[in-house]
């Protein structure tokens, strides 16, 4: 049996449709260990947030399995946290108490969950907004707290799916060094789904490709770049090369056309 913390074997997923079955995953194989950061990358549309859904046991597969710490996963694991593209705040609920939903569908202390959720607004750059309301916040700083209510609880395994892609480049970048600063203090196991190569060659350790429907896994490759990254690190011949090879490899499978 696998020893890896997260293991995906021939897992399939298979919509019913009026016009026929639809093959959205077909036979996922992959391994990743305890504290990884790993991005999932490719084109739009192409099964990355059906499979993290998958992992986040909120949709079941149509064959294979998924197996979290050597327990066969059949629903939502206990210490999974979430965050989405869009950040799902309840605009009737100040921030900390949006942060505080975790904490409450967890049924977790709330003294303790509530004095959590100060500590990562905090850490977030929110301290003094606990009781605003969402549209008094930018993007960023709502994206930030959606952050903050995932990590509620101290989850060991963190799932991304396109959190940063509705936001500016400049506040993009920024999040990319939030997020990464925590990850090196806490080390969770962290699944990032993005189409974005720059970001995830940034992020990672590594950068796992998946095809056009039905999504296979095409190539996993190893980011080999110190850390802490700074924005600096992008403009390294090494992060050049990364990125040259995951654009070439694209390029290969027809994803990418051009020069």
């Amino acid at each position: 049996m696998t020893s890896a913390y997260l293991n995906i074997s021939g897992f399939t997923k298979t919509y019913a449709s009026p016009r026929g079955n639809v093959l959205a995953l077909e036979r996922i194989d992959l391994d990743i260990e305890q504290g990884q950061f790993v991005s999932i990358l490719g084109p739009s549309g192409c099964g990355k947030s059906t499979l993290l859904k998958c992992i986040a046991g909120l949709e079941a597969g149509t064959g294979g399995q998924i197996l979290l710490d050597g327990a066969l996963l059949d629903g939502p694991p206990d210490g999974l946290g979430m965050v989405f593209q869009r950040d799902l705040l309840v605009d009737w609920r100040t921030i900390l108490e949006n942060v505080m939903l975790t904490a409450e569908f967890m049924r977790l202390d709330p003294k303790t969950a509530r004095q959590d959720a100060l500590r990562l607004l905090e850490l977030f750059g929110l301290a003094g907004f606990e009781n605003h309301r969402p549209w008094e916040l930018s993007g960023g700083m709502r994206q930030r707290a959606a952050i903050c209510r995932a990590l509620v609880g101290d989850p060991r395994l963190l799932l991304m799916d396109e959190p940063f892609g509705a936001l500016d480049a400049m506040t993009r970048d920024e999040l990319n060094l939030e997020l990464q600063r925590i990850w090196l203090q806490s080390k969770k196991t962290l699944l990032f789904v993005t189409h974005s190569i720059q970001e995830a060659v940034f992020l990672s350790d590594r950068v796992v490709v998946m095809s056009r429907n039905p999504a296979r896994v095409i190539e996993d490759v190893t980011i080999d770049l110190p850390r802490p990254r700074t924005l600096a690190t992008r403009g390294s011949p090494e992060f050049a090369r990364y990125v040259g090879e995951l654009l070439a490899l694209f390029k290969r499978v027809g994803i990418f056309k051009g020069d």
